[in-house]
């Protein structure tokens, strides 16, 4: 399967444990660095009014909690290896987007980690005080369709 995005990086030092291993909750903040590069490559800030750093375009309100997240560790990921983060959108519902993560290093004989994340769109409700799921903007759909 083709990846919709890929992310690479660098393991940094503060991410490892004594023996340089990458420590297991890292892997997660790499899937959500992952996904973040992957809305910026579409034109888009995952931050419900922008970052303020870039041009992208935001969608006031809107926010993507994870509903689910889970990483399957295969070999160890080291302090100074090169890591390519493949993101694969698995599946694209109208509130929820089911994301694929495999990470790779070279020389590769399969991933050192699978991880898989669904996040749902949703908005805050004024009336109610809370955040509901609602579907995502059109835009965002269609882009997401054309590279799944």
């Amino acid at each position: 399967m083709t990846p919709a995005f890929t992310h690479s990086m660098r393991v940094p030092f503060a991410d490892t444990d004594l023996a340089g291993i990458v420590h297991f909750a890292n892997f997660f903040r790499y899937m959500e660095n992952a996904e973040h590069a992957f809305f910026r490559s579409l034109g888009y800030s995952i931050h419900p009014s922008g970052s303020g750093a870039t041009g992208l375009a935001a969608y006031e309100g809107y926010g993507w909690p994870r509903v689910s997240a889970t990483c399957e560790y295969k070999k160890p990921l080291r302090f100074e290896q090169e890591v390519r983060v493949e993101v694969h959108v698995l599946d694209r519902q109208a509130k929820t987007i089911d994301y694929g993560f495999h990470f790779l290093v070279e020389p590769h004989d399969g991933p050192v980690a699978v991880g898989k994340m669904t996040v749902i769109c949703v908005r805050f409700d004024e009336e109610a005080k809370r955040m509901r799921a609602v579907d995502m903007p059109e835009a965002i759909r269609s882009k997401l369709d054309s590279v799944s």
